[in-house]
């Protein structure tokens, strides 16, 4: 209760920045509902990203947060209304203080997206596009995805997913097509319904 009552309640539009890479870090959120995406820039000013995090999610934490030295490394932006839980950092300091629970909590989140990142590092560099696409829109399909009377909604464009996957739009829209012919998705403009999981789960490795 104490810490519940601690925080405050945001609420963010579609498009809406949480938070910047390259800003002070100094609040910790909890998505309560909605989707967000986790992005970086590259020198050249190009998106990638992340990862896609959604409902029951802690985002823009810090272990040890120093006043004016630790800065967002990413930035979050909602991919629809979104709903957080809202800390600052310097209050929320004291309950890692007094609950060690939270912080080896924290710590089994970031090794956890370490993991998910160290995966998708593997996929990119061993895998062909449609088996890397595959398996990207399976992972979504768990952590941020919707139901559909056709399947499982993920909430993406297919500009967004050549940046996920790590190749190029016309490539991604190329594959999409002719999983849409196939029956194994619905690829609309901002977002793909997945309707065979057990035809992703093989990995298909022809591009």
């Amino acid at each position: 209760m104490r810490i519940a009552t601690s925080a405050s309640v945001r609420i963010f539009d579609r498009h809406d920045f949480l938070f910047m890479q390259g800003q002070t870090g100094h609040r910790l959120m909890l998505i309560q509902s909605g989707t967000v995406k986790l992005t970086q820039l590259s020198s050249g000013g190009e998106e990638v990203i992340l990862w896609m995090t959604g409902e029951r999610e802690p985002i823009g934490f810090m272990l040890d947060p120093v006043e004016g030295k630790c800065r967002y490394t990413c930035s979050a932006q909602a991919m629809e209304k979104v709903c957080a839980v809202v800390w600052e950092y310097e209050r929320f300091q004291v309950f890692l203080d007094q609950f060690p629970r939270i912080r080896a909590n924290m710590n089994s989140i970031l090794f956890a997206r370490l993991e998910e990142l160290q995966e998708r590092f593997r996929e990119i560099a061993t895998e062909r596009v449609a088996k890397r696409l595959a398996m990207a829109l399976l992972r979504l399909s768990r952590q941020v995805g919707r139901p559909h009377q056709a399947g499982i909604q993920v909430q993406l464009s297919r500009a967004e997913l050549a940046q996920l996957v790590g190749t190029t739009l016309f490539t991604i829209s190329r594959i999409l097509s002719k999983w849409d012919e196939e029956g194994i998705v619905l690829a609309r403009r901002e977002a793909v319904v997945v309707c065979n999981t057990a035809f992703l789960e093989n990995h298909p490795d022809a591009d």
